[in-house]
């Protein structure tokens, strides 16, 4: 290569250089922001009202048999509702 042409490489890689650190300071930022972000959404829930003074929705329903349950007949027990639809 030639002397300027070699010149015009080295700025182009420099510039390069630059513009990656660039992208990388850019993604930590946005990876701290996420992670900032998503912890609030976590801690959201977590409010000083204990879980035991809210009151359970009522909810009434029948089983795949018809008989049926209602939500508070499992008073003071951890209850996992799952709802599920078929096509």
């Amino acid at each position: 290569m030639t002397e300027p042409t070699q010149q015009k490489s080295a700025r182009r890689e420099k510039r390069w250089e630059k513009v990656r650190r660039a992208v990388r300071a850019s993604r930590v930022v946005i990876a701290s922001a996420a992670i900032v972000v998503l912890g609030g959404f976590l801690l959201e829930g977590c409010g000083s009202e204990p879980a035991a003074e809210r009151v359970a929705p009522v909810l009434e329903l029948n089983t795949v048999d018809g008989e049926p349950v209602a939500l508070s007949d499992y008073l003071g027990q951890p209850v996992a509702v799952i709802f599920m639809h078929s096509y």
